[in-house]
């Protein structure tokens, strides 16, 4: 059992119960790079199916119940890291551990300044697999800096090739040219815009439209159902919010 697992390697600033065979409570207290100590976590770990979920006990008692920026999803559970609670075994738990440790700082970060780790950054739902495949493509052409800029803030060559999408194909226009990343072939020609992406490596540019796109998407399905929690300072429900319904 998953939860056995990280049963076995609990780490000495946590405390596990097990509460059944599919449930847990932790304690956990971090420790920050000061030494300092964080607040008390109390959580609740349940198994479901394959996967790990885990929350505070109580929801929303010293967290937000829901803050995608703070990476708590409708419902309370904490995404503490891309599939980070899928099928943990003996070798992944430790791992498990981290990234919960990792998450417990990022909130009290986000508490006190109303921002979230630039470092812990990745874009919601399925959209984070779209940026890590862009930030691998990018990384392939040298371009890792550059992807970040674009994603960060919206700024360097990847952000203004993104305008240059055709919003109905997903496409850059103008097929017969190089394409804007600069990835070439065996022989070292520039690709094609409209043979880029299909070389299997995939373009950054395309991959950063198409995340863009899934996470505007991402963030209209909330509307209507999730109220923003205000203590961020930029948060996209709150836009959301306070537009008129039509």
């Amino acid at each position: 059992m998953s939860l056995d697992a990280l049963a076995r390697c609990c780490p000495n600033w946590a405390e596990f119960r097990s509460i059944h065979a599919r449930e847990a409570e932790i304690d956990a207290v971090a420790v920050r790079s000061s030494k300092a100590f964080t607040r008390v976590f109390q959580l609740r770990a349940i198994s479901i199916g394959n996967e790990i979920r885990v929350s505070e006990r109580l929801v929303g008692s010293t967290l937000p119940a829901c803050c995608p920026e703070r990476h708590i999803n409708p419902g309370g559970s904490f995404c503490i890291g891309l599939r980070a609670g899928e099928g943990i075994t003996d070798e992944t738990a430790p791992a498990w551990w981290k990234k919960l440790h990792a998450f417990a700082l990022w909130q009290e970060t986000a508490e006190e300044t109303g921002f979230w780790p630039s470092e812990a950054q990745l874009s919601h739902g399925e959209a984070g697999e779209v940026e890590l495949a862009a930030e691998n493509a990018a990384d392939q052409l040298g371009l890792r800096a550059v992807y970040r800029e674009a994603v960060a803030f919206d700024t360097g060559f990847i952000a203004a090739g993104v305008g240059r999408i055709n919003a109905k194909t997903g496409m850059l226009r103008n097929g017969r040219s190089a394409c804007i990343c600069g990835r070439t072939d065996r022989g070292g020609r520039t690709l094609l815009r409209r043979d880029c992406h299909g070389n299997g490596l995939g373009c950054p540019i395309i991959l950063e439209h198409r995340r863009r796109a899934m996470v505007g998407e991402y963030w209209r399905g909330l509307r209507g159902h999730v109220t923003c929690c205000g203590t961020m300072h930029e948060c996209p429900l709150r836009a959301i919010d306070s537009k008129p319904s039509t």
